[in-house]
């Protein structure tokens, strides 16, 4: 599905310009992006590191601790069966397959099920019909989607796990927790974004933003920022506001504000605005950014990851 969405960057092809590595700028399949660190392998987790997940669990409103311990039970689940194949000292090829398998592909196929759900809303929105989002169902499937694709990414658990404290026992177990567990809680965390955001979604302004400057819009390996002016690039601190933005093609995004900056609707934005979003989404991004032209990319190639190199 990420592969997909960057479709929309190819102007009809599979082929796009994005960062590479190295620092240089390339043009190849999305799949040759989509390829590099998207999976999100289970690693075992203890018991003291099972009781921090569901404590953290209990903060949120009870139907939604109820869904995480649903899915939290079906991990430590397939959890103890490879626990008691390793003991029974029976060795097969095949099991040893299926439980990888199992283990790299079964939190991924939870994102790409909300992945799926939202590609009607996707191409709606890329065709400028908000009117898509009248649909409950499809509000509350697009929501899921922002919070999960805001949750998941690398900058977002460097930023939640750069200030965990380590200077006693208990704190070193729920570090430990945080760092090993963070397959689980980037899952968790995301269902509470977007429940929350879907709860709010008469309080915030929900914009589409068109963009027919001569400064298309860029995407990224992570592609919904908080653009809100308080967000510091030399302080890792709270920002004052949260003005969610997402890139849907080069020419159309979606924003989600609880300032007052946009307003409802859409919102046709000039080449300012342009450039500011193209140079925060890049500020935020790990390596990948991907546009629709070369010169698009070389434009903003110096901001990547300029938010996540200062503390």
């Amino acid at each position: 599905m990420w592969a997909k969405y960057l479709t929309r960057w190819g102007s009809g092809s599979e082929r796009v310009f994005y960062t590479t590595k190295t620092g240089k700028i390339a043009q190849d399949s999305v799949r040759a992006i989509a390829a590099e660190e998207y999976l999100y392998k289970i690693t075992r987790l203890t018991d003291e590191q099972v009781v921090v997940i569901k404590r953290l669990s209990r903060m949120s409103p009870d139907s939604l601790h109820q869904q995480h311990m649903s899915y939290l039970n079906d991990f430590l689940v397939l959890q103890q069966a490879d626990d008691d194949y390793t003991r029974s000292g029976f060795f097969s090829p095949v099991a040893d397959q299926l439980l990888h398998a199992f283990k790299c592909n079964l939190l991924e196929n939870l994102h790409s099920s909300h992945e799926q759900a939202v590609q009607p809303v996707l191409e709606a929105l890329a065709d400028e019909k908000l009117e898509i989002l009248g649909d409950k169902q499809l509000m509350v499937e697009f929501m899921a989607f922002f919070g999960h694709q805001f949750c998941r990414t690398k900058p977002f658990r460097d930023n939640a796990t750069r200030r965990l404290v380590r200077s006693s026992d208990l704190e070193n177990h729920v570090a430990d927790a945080f760092v090993n567990g963070w397959w689980f809680l980037s899952y968790m965390f995301g269902m509470n974004l977007g429940d929350s955001l879907y709860q709010s979604r008469h309080q915030d302004t929900h914009a589409l933003l068109i963009n027919d400057t001569t400064i298309p819009f860029i995407t990224s390996d992570h592609p919904i920022v908080n653009v809100h002016s308080s967000v510091s690039e030399t302080i890792f601190s709270s920002p004052d506001h949260a003005d969610l933005y997402y890139p849907i093609s080069p020419r159309i995004a979606y924003i989600i504000c609880n300032s007052d900056r946009f307003q409802p609707g859409k919102n046709y934005i000039n080449v300012s605005t342009a450039v500011e979003l193209n140079a925060k989404l890049a500020s935020q991004a790990m390596i990948h950014i991907i546009g629709n032209t070369q010169n698009s990319i070389r434009l903003f190639q110096s901001f990547i990851g300029k938010c996540g190199q200062k503390t």
